[in-house]
């Protein structure tokens, strides 16, 4: 299994270097903005502009250099079906469990190391920024790895189950357009609700004061509530994330055994496309296939 292991691995090498690059470029980003913070251009503004700076710099390189895992994540099926890797696949001694489980324990790997490399390097950006390093960071860090991975799964599975790279493209492409536009729907939702809410309390303070109704900005409560919901979702996950973690697992351990299950099948139960279906004639197979005619009229 080691080897298919290191044949995933070096498939993905220029994917992984790329990412590599990525993360090291951002955070080289980051620490510039901080610099510039203390030394440079940025500090001539206001302070509340500087802090806010500093602040969405930082959480940006927390929670924002995570999509960069998704670089890291090995999944060289579409590649296998390319070069027609099943074939030579079938002669080697390993069952189909195997063959599955070298993907899985590969990427398993990869995020443990990104977990840790990450975890580490957010404390030190703590001390840079001179922010507070939160717990809930790590349950984040780790809610975020296993949904990494959960999508990479499904795409794997994709790719057993159809054997097509069209088909298995458009399968995970319509199921990760209905997970965007659910968020998509309940991010919609939650910005009227801060809208009204806030113009509501505005105009409240505004009574109390006995000003008009358009004294006070409804963007500051916005602000406030965007930071209530975020300590919220950050609470939740810390108090729950073993059963996050337990269902997320158990829905990847799903797709294991259905990708399986979706490889162990013979290759006639795959139904051929429209355009494998068509044969192919050419010039010389018709040549042939007179030569043999005459061939067998002379016997």
């Amino acid at each position: 299994m080691r080897g298919i292991i290191f044949k995933e691995l070096y498939i993905s090498r220029k994917k992984i270097y790329i990412s590599i690059a990525t993360y090291f470029f951002l955070m080289l980003l980051c620490v510039l903005v901080k610099m510039s913070a203390e030394f440079g251009n940025i500090r001539l503004l206001d302070k509340e502009a500087v802090e806010n700076t500093l602040n969405i710099t930082f959480y940006f390189f927390v929670f924002g250099l995570l999509v960069v895992f998704t670089g890291f994540l090995v999944n060289n099926v579409s590649a296998d079906l390319k070069s027609r890797w099943s074939i030579y696949q079938r002669t080697l001694p390993f069952t189909e469990r195997q063959l599955v489980g070298a993907g899985y324990i590969t990427n398993a790997v990869v995020l443990l190391v990104l977990f840790v490399f990450h975890t580490l390097m957010t404390a030190i950006m703590c001390m840079v920024f001179n922010m507070k390093f939160h717990a809930y960071f790590i349950w984040i860090f780790l809610i975020a790895s296993l949904l990494f991975f959960l999508a990479n799964a499904l795409i794997m599975f994709a790719f057993y189950r159809f054997r097509d790279k069209r088909k298995a493209t458009l399968f995970y492409s319509a199921f990760f357009v209905i997970v965007y536009l659910a968020f998509e729907f309940t991010f919609i939702s939650r910005i009227s609700y801060y809208e009204t809410r806030g113009k509501q309390e505005a105009e409240q303070l505004a009574a109390l004061q006995g000003l008009p109704a358009a004294t006070y900005s409804s963007d500051s409560f916005q602000a406030q509530y965007v930071i209530e919901d975020f300590q919220s979702l950050a609470r939740f996950i810390q108090d729950y994330w073993w059963l996050i973690t337990v269902i997320i697992a158990a829905v990847i351990a799903v797709l294991f055994f259905a990708s399986v299950k979706a490889l162990a099948r013979p290759a006639d139960a795959v139904k051929p496309s429209k355009e494998k279906g068509k044969t192919k004639h050419s010039l010389f197979g018709s040549l042939g296939r007179q030569k043999a005619a005459s061939e067998g009229d002379d016997d």
